[in-house]
């Protein structure tokens, strides 16, 4: 795994991939430098991952332009959990907010200063950590919510809003025996001990976005 914060510099003109590696090498940055985005690419797959790091892409590159790399960064999960900053040309600032829009972390303009882009690096590299965590974490929350049945599913956010056995069991018209099973199954595949330990589960599921609707269990679920 390659855990060392890592600046992966992409940019077609040796001379600015040369200058740039000199720089942030000067200021102690660790830097990987690749001459294309296929060169970027191959070197990524071949990595065991995760890939921890910032990604410093030129937007004009042949063959593959620097927000056509931001895509395939993006469809290799990166583009979430890597800071992506561009390095651009007056022309290029509405590629740029575009490639914002999917989620690069921010852009310099040519010709940039060194007061410029190597603070924007350091920010960069400080909220790497975050960004990976809660992919991660999220990553996590989708695989617990996987080992629920529908049934389990329905009976979650009751059980985490601290109802009795008995009103969950007339709302849903089950046997009390039932609930009380389907209590315990929710308890020991999501790891936790107590409704209040469940409720605060089910609210940090909610907010990264995972759907619990009942029968919506991603690959079907768990089965008993």
């Amino acid at each position: 795994m390659n855990t060392i914060p890592t600046i992966y510099l992409c940019d077609d003109d040796a001379r600015v991939r040369d200058a740039l590696s000199f720089l942030l090498r000067q200021h102690e940055l660790f830097v990987s430098a690749h001459a294309s985005g296929p060169e970027l690419l191959a070197a990524i797959d071949a990595m065991a991952k995760p890939v921890r790091g910032v990604f410093v892409l030129d937007v004009r590159m042949e063959p593959m332009s620097g927000p056509q790399l931001h895509e395939q960064l993006l469809a290799r999960g990166m583009g979430e959990r890597n800071p992506v900053i561009f390095l651009s040309g007056h022309g290029d600032v509405p590629i740029v907010v575009k490639a914002m829009t999917r989620g690069a972390f921010n852009f310099v303009e040519k010709p940039y200063t060194d007061d410029t882009l190597v603070p924007m690096l350091r920010q960069a590299l400080a909220l790497e950590p975050v960004w990976f965590a809660r992919v991660e974490r999220r990553a996590g929350l989708h695989e617990l919510s996987t080992r629920l049945t529908p049934q389990q599913r329905r009976v979650l956010p009751m059980v985490a809003a601290g109802m009795l056995n008995k009103v969950i069991a007339d709302k849903l018209s089950l046997s009390v025996r039932a609930i009380e099973e389907h209590r315990a199954k929710l308890f020991d595949r999501l790891g936790v001990g107590s409704a209040a330990e469940l409720a605060t589960l089910l609210a940090e599921m909610r907010a990264a976005g995972l759907d619990l609707n009942a029968g919506d269990a991603p690959g079907g679920g768990a089965t008993s």
